[in-house]
């Protein structure tokens, strides 16, 4: 959305203030979010647990399957749900800033590029609501180049998870596989490089579904080649 609006108002001061934030949000290290996240929702505004996937005074529901949240969603327990909702709002939003921030710039780049397509001003011209050329035409080619890098996104995310997983005190699959590096245990590292390869071409193959969806220019080859 920041990255749409930017383009849109460009080489103004919402398009500044746009490239601003995202530019910090790119050169600032997830740890670093971490620990403000904790220092400011925390400490200061007591909005937000510290540390753990569950608070201590909370019993821990009957593994269905290993997922907090779920697990008491399917039980009914809505105060265990609750809580561990709010354990996972700091460690993925420390995750995922990065990630929008990249994002929203790429998606700037993209939107301004599209907008000066030919397609696009002959829209314009024959007098088609700015709404509509922006969701119908604008939008969906403009995604492709953002879809294209969600994959390798994937693989920055894990290896930037073991500090944030350090902090939060979080047992998530980045540091158990860090914990078997340093523990040598070569069963424990050949499972992780398998589940993370499984993960990498799948989150592939749905990337290549997407953008086969997304862009028109895929179906037109597929038809001439038929």
């Amino acid at each position: 959305t920041m990255g749409v609006i930017s383009a849109r108002y460009i080489n103004t001061w919402v398009d500044n203030l746009g490239r601003l934030v995202a530019y910090f949000g790119v050169i600032t290290p997830s740890f670093v979010f971490a620990i403000m996240g904790m220092l400011i929702f925390c400490y200061v505004l007591k909005v937000l647990p510290t540390m753990g996937r569950l608070s201590p005074e909370l019993i821990c529901p009957p593994k269905i399957t290993g997922l907090i949240t779920i697990d008491a969603l399917i039980q009914g327990n809505f105060i265990v749900f609750v809580d561990a909702l709010k354990h996972l709002i700091l460690p993925t939003v420390s995750l995922g800033l990065l990630g929008m921030a990249e994002d929203a710039r790429i998606t700037r780049g993209s939107v301004y590029n599209n907008m000066r397509k030919d397609y696009i001003v002959a829209a314009q011209s024959y007098g088609i609501p700015e709404r509509v050329i922006m969701f119908r035409d604008l939008l969906k080619p403009s995604l492709i180049p953002v879809v294209s890098i969600l994959a390798l996104q994937f693989g920055s995310i894990l290896s930037r998870a073991f500090l944030v997983e350090l902090i939060f005190n979080w047992p998530g699959f980045a540091r158990y596989g860090m914990t078997a590096i340093i523990q040598k245990d070569l069963n424990a590292i050949s499972g992780v490089v398998l589940i993370l390869g499984v993960v990498f071409v799948i989150s592939n193959i749905i990337v290549d579904l997407i953008i086969d969806f997304l862009d028109p220019r895929i179906h037109l080859i597929k038809e001439r080649s038929e």
